[in-house]
Parts: C-alpha cells; sequence; structure tokens
C-alpha cells in the first residue's frame, strides 16, 4: 500500500485541528458534569465524531497531502452535526436538544466554541484546497 506524501507544515490548520479535538473533550466532559442520561444513538454518534476529529488531527500532524480535505470535511461535519444534535429542539432518537433541556450557560457555551472551532478548521480547510497546487495529468 503506498504511503500519501507529506506537504509542508501547516500551523494554522495545526493550531486549529487541535483547538477543535480540546473543545470537543470539553464537550464531552460536559455531559458527563450534567450528570443526565443520553440517548444511545447519540452517544454513538458522538464517539464517530471524536474518533474522527482524532484521526483528521492525525493528518494534519503528519502533515498528509489529504490533510485540508479531512480539516474541511471533519470541520463541516462537526459544524453542523452539532447544531443537528444540541442547537436543534428535541426532533428524535439522534437528538440532544438543549432548548428542550434544563442545561445551563456554560454547557451552552462548551457547545457554541466547539462550533466555531469546527467552522474555523473547515474553511481553513477549504482554503488550503483551493490554494494546493494542482497536479497535471501526464
Amino acid at each position: 500500500m503506498e504511503r500519501a506524501p507529506v506537504v509542508r507544515s501547516d500551523t494554522r490548520l495545526k493550531l486549529a485541528s487541535v483547538a477543535l479535538l480540546a473543545t470537543i473533550l470539553f464537550h464531552d466532559l460536559d455531559h458527563l458534569r450534567q450528570g443526565r442520561e443520553i440517548e444511545p444513538l447519540v452517544v454513538g454518534i458522538g464517539i464517530i465524531g471524536d474518533i474522527s476529529v482524532i484521526a483528521m488531527v492525525a493528518l494534519v500532524i503528519r502533515g498528509n497531502r489529504l490533510a485540508p480535505l479531512a480539516a474541511m470535511v471533519v470541520g463541516f461535519a462537526n459544524f453542523f452535526g452539532f447544531i443537528a444534535v444540541h442547537v436543534a429542539p428535541d426532533w428524535g432518537p439522534l437528538s440532544d436538544g438543549y432548548p428542550d433541556l434544563p442545561v445551563d450557560a456554560l454547557s451552552w457555551v462548551i457547545v457554541f466554541v466547539p462550533m466555531a472551532a469546527a467552522l474555523w478548521l473547515a474553511l481553513l480547510g477549504l482554503s488550503r484546497l483551493r490554494t494546493a497546487p494542482r497536479s497535471t495529468a501526464a
């Protein structure tokens, strides 16, 4: 299996990816602080999201050529995922809508901060994709 080529270091992309990971971990810890039961499907989505963020951070830190694409996809998925799961009112088993729950202001902050980090990451990844040199087919 051929390894993806390594590209130059991108400090801003590294910072944004680690920021998303850190804010997501704080969000996960906030669920424990809330001390309430969460639907198993919502927990499953969270675990899949956490794993995708960790994999994306690994690509970014290694300077993999797929890092900007992974950053864009994972960033937008987390941004819109937080909206669907937490910001929107309860709409079903994949929802943990904060508007319908007795959560405090800190929990709301710990939802919006990862959303901001995710959007920043997604836009940085998109920017890197748009400015990447194009390979020409022989």
